[in-house]
């Protein structure tokens, strides 16, 4: 079985949305040996070696299998140490406990089998001791994902801080925060702290923070409970981090590194004089105490003990935090801070929301930087590291106390070129290796680019919701793509479909000529117009209208009245009918898109000396929301009218040609499902939803035709400019903005200072100030009179693009 194999299990049934994030930016290695500081990942037939930085988030101070603790573990087993003999006297943890206790002090140890377990402990002990039900903890913290330690937990508690005991979170930098909090702290039963936030970032709690809890807890005999699960064992310098800002504490939590990275243990520590005796009764475990784990961790003490390794992970770290100090004032846009101490550091990136490259101002928006960096250093330099879960820009560095300095070095010199490629925006250097590039060296894309991100001035304000109509659109989008063939850009925008959410890209005032301004924002979903449409096709659409919803969520929450709906999302969201976000009025466009057509085509007509009376005009997807408006509305005004459907004889078909003979009563109307049958037309307006050619030349008329394409991506091929450069070819959805001449919106195939109709629609809505829904559901002919009157008043004309020779005008 494979690694791509194994994934798939993996995420099928164990963790899916983890391996669907892992896929899409590229961390879904497989290891399959590990040693020292080297974990193995199989490519091809070759085993390559994979320097690891994660250090098992800080449990694998030892390194993988170190020789001492191996030994230990072959002795207990030949030995045959019992395992499980509950409910009799366990001399490792008799020996273990009083180990620690040598190094802490006067403490009773309730063995444990995780971290979490840990906290869970003391979180009873405390309340056991106390008899009382708040607890305050320091946000940003992160002391596990079990129903109680999730309550301490500042990131992932929302869902279940209603089941658990009441938390209140300080917050470190502000003293005020501290003294409110003492104001209301009578029924408080403990004071959970880490020394260093791991998961928060690796910072280090403020002297001044951890002085002001200290008096305070002895002053209100307060347990302090210091969590010392990442940062204990001598990883940052000293046994335990507390040390280091002078915290005395109560409790103390151990596990991850205390098993040598071998066995699953953990360990709270409670004060003798504290200790509650009956706890030693009431919380028990099977697992824990077991001898063969306690002498692995006794062990693992010894060799701490005589290896020097707090010291050693002082000094080392230390040379390591001076090197990437360096590299930070070398970078001081790309690495924002570098924290911790000893071999607990974290490597805080700065956003690039303001990058001249659109990838990668997506991935900061979107939180993947910090993923994205570390799947570069991984698959281009074979160096494991990864984000703090809670600050996902800050890297952790926390390797085992045996780590070469040559390694570290190894590493910051590829951190070197990573901050390099972010700094030049070279996006395929960074995520190349994701669709087979292989890397050279940095190429300089930061030249500024035309994004416009205006703050604000004005109440009314709008956004619009656009996607890629195809994958070489995203070289309009971000140039720093274009060593990316398109075959592999689109592989990328797969790759990546069902992890990236919607990010704003452009802001801007579009101005009327009335005087009038709307605040615009572009609201990007990285997706192709294809992959909706496969999606319609497989019927698998409820992801990509979570994409949808949570754009127009984004935009209410930006204070827009308005959301437009671009391209495929209006389909998706069935005409805005699927839209459930309350306090945002939704408009697809459409009635503007229908009557820019029209305009456009009876433009044409007189361009060419067509003359609409004497032609039949063929409507390409009737049955479409748009065509049909189009049909019904175009249907007096030509000698005949045929409707191009997939069912002829469809009720829907049927009820159409109803409805278009009761508009326009005398009507000639045709229905056909063959698109052979426009020989017979000289007008062609097409508007299907189809995801790419579907008219070529050998459909045309071999006498003068012209066709109205409002379908993005275009239902006109190529070929026909190539074969029948006498067929006029318009694309009819197009809007010239009377002011904004610059304006143009990544990805969008459209010059400067000319956007799609569905777009401008959404912007009149905002500077008329309308609040209801404007073109939700059905179009009708009264909505696309009413738009381009709207249209009008504020000076937004008929862009016509003729794409056979790419004339604007």
């Amino acid at each position: 079985m494979d690694d791509r194999e194994l994934l798939e299990l993996w995420g099928l049934y164990c963790r899916p949305a983890i391996a669907r994030t892992m896929r899409a930016v590229g961390l879904d290695a497989v290891y399959e040996r590990a040693e020292g500081d080297y974990l193995w990942r199989r490519q091809g037939d070759e085993l390559v070696p994979v320097l690891d930085l994660v250090g098992g988030y800080g449990a694998n101070l030892f390194g993988h299998y170190h020789p001492d603790l191996v030994a230990e573990e072959r002795r207990l087993a030949d030995a045959r140490v019992p395992f499980l003999a509950q409910a009799s006297v366990r001399g490792g943890a008799a020996r273990l406990a009083k180990a620690l206790a040598e190094r802490v002090g006067d403490y009773v140890t309730i063995f444990t089998n995780s971290g979490a377990e840990t906290v869970e402990a003391a979180l009873k002990h405390a309340h056991l001791e106390t008899g009382k039900l708040t607890f305050w903890a320091v946000k940003n913290a992160f002391h596990g994902k079990t129903l109680g330690a999730v309550q301490l937990t500042w990131s992932y508690r929302e869902p279940y801080e209603d089941w658990g005991p009441k938390v209140r979170f300080l917050d470190p930098d502000d003293p005020a925060d501290w003294e409110a909090a003492a104001a209301e702290a009578d029924d408080l039963a403990a004071v959970f702290l880490e020394p260093i936030l791991g998961e928060g970032g690796v910072r280090p709690l403020p002297q001044p923070f951890a002085d002001w809890v200290g008096a305070f807890c002895r002053e209100r005999d307060v347990p302090l409970i210091v969590d010392e699960i990442q940062s204990g064992m001598g990883r940052t310098g000293s046994f335990l981090a507390s040390e280091a800002l002078g915290i005395d504490p109560d409790y103390v939590l151990l596990s991850k590194g205390l098993g040598g990275g071998m066995v699953k243990i953990g360990a709270l520590m409670i004060r003798r004089s504290r200790f509650v005796e009956e706890f030693s009764i009431t919380h028990t475990s099977t697992f824990a105490e077991d001898d063969r784990s306690c002498l692995v961790s006794l062990k693992a003490l010894e060799v701490l003990e005589r290896d020097g390794l707090p010291a050693r992970c002082a000094a080392v770290g230390a040379r390591l935090a001076e090197k990437l100090e360096a590299l930070r004032a070398r970078f001081p846009e790309q690495i924002k801070e570098v924290r911790g101490h000893g071999l607990m550091v974290g490597v805080e990136l700065h956003d690039q929301i303001d990058s001249p490259s659109n990838t990668l101002r997506m991935l900061s928006d979107q939180k993947y930087l910090g993923y994205a960096v570390s799947a570069y250093l991984l698959n281009v330099h074979r160096i494991r590291i990864v984000p703090t879960l809670s600050q996902p820009r800050t890297l952790r560095v926390q390797p085992s106390a045996y780590i070469a300095e040559a390694e570290l070095d190894r590493f910051v010199r590829a951190l070197e070129q990573a901050c390099e490629a972010l700094r030049c925006a070279d996006v395929s250097h960074l995520l190349g290796f994701g669709v087979g590039l292989t890397p050279n060296g940095v190429s300089d894309y930061s030249a500024p680019r035309p994004l416009k991100r205006e703050r604000p001035r004005i109440a009314k304000r709008v956004a619009f919701i656009g996607h890629l109509v195809a994958p070489e659109h995203a070289y309009h989008w971000d140039p720093s793509l274009e060593p990316f063939g398109v075959e592999q850009v689109e592989r990328q925008i797969y790759k990546t479909a069902r992890v990236i959410g919607p990010s704003i890209y452009d802001q801007v005032h579009v101005r009327s000529e009335t005087g009038e301004e709307v605040h615009f924002s572009f609201i990007g979903l990285y997706l192709t117009s294809a992959q909706f449409a496969e999606a319609l096709e497989a019927r698998d659409t409820d992801w990509i209208m979570e994409k949808v919803e949570a754009a127009v969520e984004l935009a209410r929450d930006e204070g827009c009245q308005v959301i437009g709906l671009g391209g495929y999302s209006s389909i998706i969201a069935r005409n805005g009918k699927r839209i459930r976000t309350p306090g945002i009025a939704v408009t697809t466009g459409n009635s503007l898109t229908v009557g820019m057509g029209l305009l456009a085509l009876k433009r044409a007509c007189e361009d060419t000396g067509i003359d609409p009376a004497q032609s039949t005009l063929a409507v390409v997807g009737a049955n479409g929301n748009i065509a049909s408006t189009y049909a019904m509305m175009m249907a007096g005004e030509v000698a005949e009218l045929m409707l191009v459907v997939r069912d002829p004889s469809s009720p829907r078909t049927r009820a159409q040609v109803e409805a278009i003979r009761n508009y326009a009563p005398g009507a000639k109307v045709t229905v056909t499902a063959d698109l052979a049958d426009l020989r017979h037309c000289q007008l062609i307006l097409s508007a299907s939803n189809a995801a790419g050619s579907i008219i070529f030349p050998e459909h045309l008329s071999p006498d003068p035709v012209v066709v109205c394409d409002i379908s993005l991506p275009a239902d006109v091929d190529p070929s026909v400019e190539l074969v029948r450069p006498d067929v006029k070819v318009i694309q009819g959805g197009v809007v010239r903005l009377p002011y904004n001449d610059d304006l143009r919106f990544g990805g969008q195939p459209l010059e400067p200072g000319f956007i799609y109709a569905c777009t401008a629609e959404t912007i009149l809505m905002g500077l008329e100030g309308i609040r209801e829904h404007g073109s939700y559901g059905a179009v009708t002919p009264e909505g696309v009179h009413r738009f381009l009157a709207v249209a009008e008043k504020h000076g937004f004309r008929l862009g016509q693009v003729q794409t056979a020779q790419g004339h604007w005008r």
